[in-house]
């Protein structure tokens, strides 16, 4: 299984923890959070694109600039929104879609990230 998104930074926000910050994507009707460090992608900018990737393979994720391990921590409803949330390493990615997309707590995931 990979699900792929092709997404544009709406807004980068600065987080208590030096050089960390939550990047917000919107990617179509998904929208993505993903806390980074600076030095992991640093040339994400408002308006700038990206494509996250998040799959079962490591063979795919290691095609992306930034390939990172993790574990889906939850995913539930709130109201017509589905929110899952991966953390990897401790930086959480936060996805929000209309529909489910087949993830369960605890399975073990890769996220890729790369700029277009």
């Amino acid at each position: 299984m990979i699900q792929k998104y092709e997404c544009q930074v709406g807004e980068v926000e600065r987080l208590r923890y030096p050089g960390v910050y939550r990047v917000k994507l919107q990617c179509g009707d998904v929208s993505i959070d993903i806390e980074l460090h600076e030095k992991i992608m640093p040339d994400l900018r408002k308006g700038s694109n990206v494509v996250i990737a998040i799959t079962e393979s490591k063979e795919e994720c290691l095609q992306h600039y930034f390939c990172g391990k993790g574990s889906v921590v939850s995913n539930r409803s709130i109201g017509e929104t589905y929110r899952t949330v991966i953390s990897i390493g401790g930086f959480l990615l936060v996805l929000k879609t209309k529909q489910q997309l087949g993830f369960k707590p605890l399975d073990e995931v890769y996220v890729g990230a790369s700029s277009t």
